[in-house]
Formats: structure tokens, sequence, C-alpha cells
């Protein structure tokens, strides 16, 4: 179990109620993570609190509900937990099962502001109105990259779409739900939970259903309301978030309910990780229900840090009770992809004791330098699958440094600081048959001279004041002269030698840099230029480059796998 998996378990957990398997799974997880550790055990002193607050009106006699016969049946032999204590004296009226968890929480606001009561008590409204939800469809906006963890955010990329579809069922096996964004899919079909990472071609599949995986388990949490109660309120009164309510008119002219909490991670301002991750996030939940039918109608999330709140989130389409298209639970896989190990399914190899008795650093080492050497069999003993991507841009790479390891409250692995110099291999296709009749870039080829990436003259090359100049540059020169622009950053100029979309868009990507505080001239890289050569098979210029980039950052490894080797988790890039 990763953190956010064992967090939706922490509950149940604390009052006995896990199968014996989830169960070992979630502790064996909290002897790991200090972060979970220490949330769990928050859990389980609100858990003493309300009991003790059951046993105290334990003279009131009234009649025992349906939420306690449905625990007994289910959870032999029954034991005393929160829900059970409370029903058994009396709270329940012989309420349906979804109406007697809105009562013990209204019966646990008693005891606190009117306010918070009130917002506590309008989301437990929320979660009746669906009491009986079969399916949800959720659209909404996150700050995030498009091919990202599904809770990755970043507060300075642009909004993305992000879309889940569940169809919900009492029995797992008819369960059935899929969560996308652009560059990342994930479908769970009742049998198997798939993942496809599009642009990588990399797949992960797990051979059974799931209630959630692969980080979607922020977004799962808002589409089943019972577990929005659960969470929000409960991790509200154990950490001390802070809850409000207010009542607004709509653009529509309905009354809305308003609920707004202040979320903490418990995630320490420096430390490694922080607002990177959904639940690493310290944030301002804004929750929108229609005052009359007491729907949920729309959810606003806000990253809150030092510089100011940002918005991360948006969601403005919940569809309830929708037919869904079968098609949703299927998933186009490509021929191709490279499907990536699980952790409880690496293999121990004959030697495997030499590389569990490595430690953090050595094992990081060991991956960059089988990675120089091009040894893929080796470095597939640190990461899998190693693609054809990786081995063109991790190929021949170059260690400058690496520094002493640290752990992260984000992360229940390690994190290792690195330096390393990266060269990646271009072959660049030039023309001058244009009016201005001076070599400009037309596309990118790999190795064999086809074409990777076109670039597109939509009026061609113009004709410069000085364009006799640029005219008698060869090929070779003409990319030189674009790579020195480049390096400079001297927009104008790369013009003259690359689409004016083109070039705008590397600007944008280093006003994003700068924007974030980094340098883009030490992030983005160098280009040196080759050779030119002509292709009378192709009938046209080419170009050999080299893109050199220095990359400084921290690799994510663990070692929590069934060979307990070193694994590489994330943290490079090419």
């Amino acid at each position: 179990m990763n953190c956010a998996e064992s967090r939706d378990y922490f509950i149940a957990c604390a009052e006995g109620l896990l199968q014996e398997d989830q169960a070992r799974q979630c502790r064996a997880h909290l002897e790991t993570c200090a972060s979970c550790r220490e949330e769990y055990e928050a859990i389980s002193r609100l858990q003493q609190r309300l009991i003790a607050r059951g046993q105290a009106a334990a003279g009131v006699r009234m009649v025992e509900s349906v939420m306690s016969r449905i625990r007994q049946e289910q959870f032999k032999p029954e034991r005393e937990t929160i829900m059970s204590r409370l029903m058994k004296h009396g709270w329940g009226f012989g309420l349906s099962a979804a109406a007697g968890a809105a009562a013990i929480v209204s019966i646990i606001l008693w005891t606190m502001p009117n306010a918070q009561a009130a917002a506590e008590a309008v989301m437990t409204q929320g979660a009746q109105a669906v009491a009986r939800l079969t399916s949800i469809h959720l659209r909404g906006q996150l700050r995030t990259e498009p091919n990202d963890n599904f809770s990755g955010i970043n507060p300075d990329a642009d909004f993305c779409t992000i879309e889940l579809w569940k169809q919900f069922a009492p029995d797992i096996k008819d369960l059935k739900w899929r969560v996308e964004k652009p560059g990342r899919v994930v479908v769970m079909d009742g049998k198997t939970t798939v993942m496809l990472i599009k642009p990588a071609k990399m797949g992960v599949k797990v051979e059974q259903p799931t209630a959630s995986a692969f980080d979607t388990e922020w977004l799962q949490r808002i589409a089943n309301l019972s577990n929005t109660i659960s969470n929000e309120v409960k991790n509200a009164r154990a950490k001390g978030w802070k809850v409000s309510m207010a009542e607004e008119t709509g653009a529509d002219g309905k009354a809305k309910s308003v609920v707004t909490i202040l979320a903490k991670s418990g995630v320490p301002d420096n430390e490694w990780g922080k607002n990177w991750f959904y639940d690493s996030a310290d944030t301002r939940r804004v929750y929108r229900f229609d005052a009359q039918s007491k729907l949920l109608e729309s959810v606003r999330i806000y990253l809150v840090r030092p510089a100011g709140e940002v918005q991360i989130f948006d969601l403005s389409q919940i569809d309830f009770n929708q037919a869904i298209d079968a098609a949703e639970w299927t998933l186009d896989v490509p021929a191709d992809v490279n499907w990536a190990g699980l952790p409880d399914k690496l293999p121990i190899l004959p030697d495997n004791d030499k590389y569990v008795s490595m430690t953090a650093e050595q094992a990081a080492r060991a991956f960059f330098e089988a990675c120089a050497r091009k040894d893929w069999n080796e470095a597939g003993k640190f990461m899998s699958p190693i693609t054809e991507d990786m081995k063109t841009g991790l190929g021949g790479v170059e260690i400058v440094s690496l520094g002493e390891s640290f752990a992260s409250k984000t992360y229940g692995g390690r994190f290792v600081p690195y330096e390393i110099k990266l060269s990646r291999e271009m072959i660049v296709r030039m023309a001058n048959t244009n009016a201005a009749h001076r070599y400009v870039i037309m596309g990118v080829c790999d190795s064999n001279l086809e074409s990777r990436e076109e670039l597109h003259w939509t009026n061609g090359p113009a004709v410069l004041p000085d364009n006799d100049a640029y005219a008698r540059l060869s090929p070779a020169e003409a990319m030189k002269a674009y790579a020195a622009a480049f390096a400079r950053f001297n927009w104008d100029e790369m013009k003259k030698f690359a689409p004016d979309y083109d070039v705008e868009h590397d600007k944008a990507q280093c006003a994003e840099i700068e924007k974030s505080g980094q340098d883009a001239h030490k992030l983005l890289p160098q280009i040196e230029v080759g050779e030119a050569f002509w292709s009378a098979e192709q009938s046209g210029w080419f170009v050999k480059c080299r893109l050199v980039q220095d990359r400084a950052w921290n690799l994510a490894i663990r070692n929590d796998n069934a060979a307990r080797r070193w694994q590489v988790d994330g943290g490079i890039g090419w």
C-alpha cells in the first residue's frame, strides 16, 4: 500500500473492521511511514473519545438501528466500534444505513461551535441526497502536467482536463471506474486495473479489481460523498482543520450552501515534496451544494502557501445516476506498450543479496553507471521498464556528482541528490527551397532519417532586409546561427530559421521556468552542431546535432518491494 491507499483504510483499521490481508498491508505501511503513522494515531485518539461519548449515553434505551444489524452480519464476531457503540445506545431510531450515519455526525456536532456544526450538517445532507448513487461522472480542471501523476499538482502549470466515471456496486467485482487526463488514463473494468501513460507508451496492470489505484484516490474521495464526510469531517476534528459555512445565491437564482475547509497536510513548509501532490499540500476546499436538493454542484480547491493562494482544481460538472457508455470500461492499449512490473511481483535475482546490501546512494550510482555504459540489462535491475526513449535519453549519461540520500514525509522511500550531464543525438533537416533562398529548419529526424517532427511554415520564410547575408550561409552555418540565438534566447533571431509558432513555444517554456524561480539557461539544453551531409535518397540536407544538458535533481528510490532491492521511482529526465 502507498500513503493515499493506506489513508483510505485508517478508520476501518482503527475499528478492527478490515479483512486480515488488508489489515496486514495497512500495518506494514504504518511501520515504515512516520507521516501516516501520526495521522493514524490521531484517528485512533479520536476513536477513543467518541467511544467514551457513546458510553456516557448508555442510559438511553431506543430501538437498535439497521446499521448495527448490517455491521453484525458483515463483521462476525461483532466488535465494539465507533458506529456499533453509538448505534446500540439508540442513536439510529431505526433509520436506513445512510441516514443512520448522518444521525451520528449530528450527535457528534452537539459539542462543536454552531458554524462548524452547520457546515458539517450540510455535507451530511449532501451524502444523504446521493445515498443510493448508482453512477457518477466528474469533469474538472486541474493545474498539472498532462502526463504527470493523477495527484500531481503544479500551481504554475496551465489547467488541463481530468475526468472520472464510476459505476457503484456493493461487490467490488461489479464496481467499475475510469480516470483520465490528456497524457494518462486508468481503467478498472471489474476484473483488472490498467494504467497507460500515453506519451511513454508505458502500461501498468493489476490483475484484480480495485476501489482506487495509481494516485486517483483524492478524486475518488470526492466522487464518493460518504468518503468525503469520513475524510473531511473526521480529519477536521482530529487535526483541528477550520470548517465554515455560508449561504449564497447562485447564477441560476437558487440558494446554495457553501462549505469551506482549510485542510493541513501536516507536511512542513521546508519539506521536500511539499505542495507537489494533492495529499502533501495545504489546501482550501470549497464545496458548493444546492440548498434545496442538497446535491453537490461544484468543488474548488486552492493551494495555500506563504506566497499566496492559487486555485489548482475546479470541478464544475457532476452528473449523478446517468447511464455510462460501456466503452468507458475498455482501454485501447498500443501493441508496443512497455509493461512496468509491480513491486510485489519484482523477481528475486540469482545474486539478489548483492543488490539488497546496497545503500540508496550506491544503488543510484550503479543505475546511472549502467546507463552510461548502455548496459540496459543491468539498468533494468533498478528500473522497469527501460523504454527506447529512456535508452536514447539516458544512454551515455555522465555522472557529475551524487549526494547523501534523505527522507521526506511526502514519500515512502529516499531521495538521492544528483547532478548529471545528458546528451542526445538529433538530426535536423534543412532546406532553402523557399522564396528567401536561405536554409531554414524543416524538421527533426531519427538516425534512419525518418521524420520525428515536422515544422510547418504557413507563409514560408520571409525575405529579410539583409537576406543576402543569410542566403550565403551553408546548412551547418545556418544551424549554428540558430543554436547561438537559442543560447542567448534571442527569439527574433531564432525566427529567421524556425517558424514563429515553434519559437513562441520555446519562449513560453522559458517564461514558465523563470516564473518558478529557476534559471532557464541552466535547465534547457545546449545545441552542439556537427557536420552537414546530403542524402540523395531523401534529396535533402541534414545536420548532425547533439543536445547537451546539465541536470541537478533528486532521484526518488525505494526498496519496499518483494525483492527488497532499491528501485528508481522517479526524479529523472532527459
